[in-house]
């Protein structure tokens, strides 16, 4: 479906292009370029992704602007810490009171293998699987809109070519050749800025959003070990404070590589 939809959109902006190409130039706006550049590299890129890939890469990006990762990270230490408390003076079946109260999913599904009594060994091996498919799915979706960014410079030199050989075409009618003119001079325009600003952004946030998303996951996972292992709350805080620190110290670096990026 994914590749059907994908030649289809790389079909119908060529089309647009080839035949709505005496769109008259009007400042830095023209409809032809940006038609083209929308639709044509997004399409490309189905034909090697899904539309599920787009879908989650999507839902990151919107989710990252009205929900913070420090969010996720201070409920899970506020969790592990409570319930460190209560397995070690109520026993085990005391998470049952926190369990239904745990926004974080992999903090309730870590909870809910505690109650169901599996071991240790399962219970690594569970979490540790749907943190290996999350951060398969966030790469997916970063590898997407990186690849997208590169491709639009190329799509927007295809336009400029395709523009020229219109302006080419109609030398003799005047009329016709704002259209190509247009075209070729903006489409490497409109390329540029979309690969810069748009979606090569996209792909840095959602890899910083991997990156945070791993370490507060594998804080969740060493955490529901030690609560089955009903270790002491010593053992509990050196936890957290390794995965926070470890945490803060990715971004940190982050922001010092952001201007060698960019």
């Amino acid at each position: 479906m994914s590749l059907i939809v994908g030649i289809a959109g790389i079909a119908w902006s060529l089309y647009f292009v080839l035949t709505h190409h005496t769109t008259g130039f009007n400042g830095y706006y023209d409809k032809t370029a940006l038609v083209l550049l929308l639709t044509m590299p997004p399409s490309v890129m189905l034909l090697s992704h899904t539309l599920s890939d787009f879908y989650i890469g999507a839902s990151i990006l919107l989710k990252s602007l009205f929900k913070t990762q420090g969010r996720h990270e201070k409920e899970v230490i506020e969790v592990l810490t409570v319930s460190s408390a209560m397995v070690r003076a109520e026993g085990i079946g005391s998470l049952m009171k926190v369990r239904n109260k745990v926004k974080y999913p992999l903090m309730r599904e870590g909870l809910s293998l505690i109650l169901n009594d599996f071991t240790p060994e399962e219970i690594r091996h569970n979490i540790q699987n749907k943190i290996n498919a999350q951060q398969m799915r966030m790469s997916l979706a970063a590898n997407l809109f990186e690849n997208i960014a590169k491709l639009c410079p190329g799509v927007g030199m295809i336009g400029t070519l395709l523009g020229l050989i219109s302006m080419m075409a109609n030398l003799k009618n005047p009329d016709q050749i704002g259209g190509g003119m247009a075209l070729a001079m903006i489409g490497t325009l409109y390329g540029l800025l979309l690969g810069t600003l748009l979606y090569g952004p996209f792909s840095e946030k959602i890899s910083l959003e991997g990156e945070k998303s791993l370490q507060i996951d594998l804080m969740v996972l060493e955490g529901v070990i030690t609560l089955k292992g009903k270790k002491s709350s010593i053992h509990m805080r050196d936890i957290m404070n390794t995965y926070s620190q470890g945490n803060k110290k990715a971004a940190g670096q982050n922001q010092q590589e952001t201007p060698k990026r960019t």
